[in-house]
């Protein structure tokens, strides 16, 4: 199960993965298993003691009636209220995985009950495995630069970003590597920034360490967040994590499970481009601003 193709010196041997193609088994019985895409990749460093272990981040899906084992699918199994694959009350369910261990989030109607670790996921779900594929065609481009990333974006080419922070009082160190989905671009500029041009990622979910100290188990320091960086400024990220958030007075007694409380850090910001496929043409309705050329 474990089809890995190493390219680089990372934990598991990949410079930039190709999330297009690139998946990690979190349950593996005969009875059950699940193949879910990677979101995002976390690459932990203790440079103290010398380790990197990386983490990966699987998409999203919904409480389920796994394989329909409560589902009617007679006349009333179709009729309004009857049971379905999803349960009721429902809520979303995501994971990140890593070093055998694992932290599952669970979006609840109420805050309680958001976030489980398991230090050991292997007697009860198996030996988690990994489908991993490189990035093909891929290039390196400036994040202290404009024409570059936009020359990529409008190209259609694919963006993987690769944000790394660290704490030098604990001595770790993270690569948060994801996959570009929404890219700003402002050749004009602002009228407020000088017109000077600019682009700007705002990308999530990821997953988001704390590095302020250390844990036990160590994936118990993630949380799911969104990054986003500029390229005005390519020494910095700024981050907003999910988290139980009170309501605005006077129902602040009440926490929901909200992006709240960002908060920005230096960082080191790298972008990786990814060559659209040659052996086909795109079918785009595209035009670049100020041009009549689609």
């Amino acid at each position: 199960m474990n089809t890995e193709h190493r390219t680089d010196d990372t934990p598991d041997g990949i410079a930039c993965l190709d999330y297009a193609h690139s998946y990690m088994w979190p349950y593996n019985r005969e009875c059950d298993a699940v193949r879910v895409t990677i979101e995002s990749r976390i690459i932990m460093y203790d440079d103290a003691a010398g380790t990197a272990t990386a983490y990966y981040l699987g998409a999203s899906c919904k409480s389920e009636d796994t394989y329909g084992v409560n589902k009617d699918y007679s006349a009333d199994g179709f009729k309004p209220g009857a049971k379905t694959l999803f349960k009721d009350p429902n809520y979303d369910f995501t994971w990140i995985i890593g070093g055998r261990s694992a932290v599952i989030f669970r979006r609840l109607l109420s805050a309680e009950g958001y976030r489980t670790v398991r230090a050991d996921t292997t007697q009860e779900w198996g030996e988690s495995n990994l489908q991993l594929w490189p990035a093909s065609g891929r290039y390196a481009i400036p994040t202290d630069q404009f024409e570059p990333a936009v020359r990529a974006t409008e190209a259609g080419d694919g963006l993987v970003a690769q944000t790394e922070i660290s704490d030098p009082a604990t001595e770790l160190r993270a690569v948060i590597e994801y996959p570009v989905k929404t890219m700003n671009v402002s050749r004009d500029g602002l009228p407020n920034q000088d017109g000077q041009s600019v682009w700007q990622i705002d990308t999530g979910p990821v997953g988001v360490p704390d590095l302020s100290k250390r844990y036990d188990p160590p994936i118990s320091a993630f949380s799911l967040g969104f990054i986003a960086t500029i390229s005005r400024h390519p020494d910095a990220a700024d981050f907003v994590l999910e988290q139980p958030t009170s309501l605005p007075p006077p129902n602040d007694a009440v926490q929901v499970l909200h992006y709240s409380k960002p908060f920005s850090f230096r960082a080191t910001n790298r972008l990786v481009g990814i060559a659209a496929p040659g052996d086909c043409a795109a079918i785009t309705t595209f035009k670049k601003p100020g041009s009549d050329v689609q």
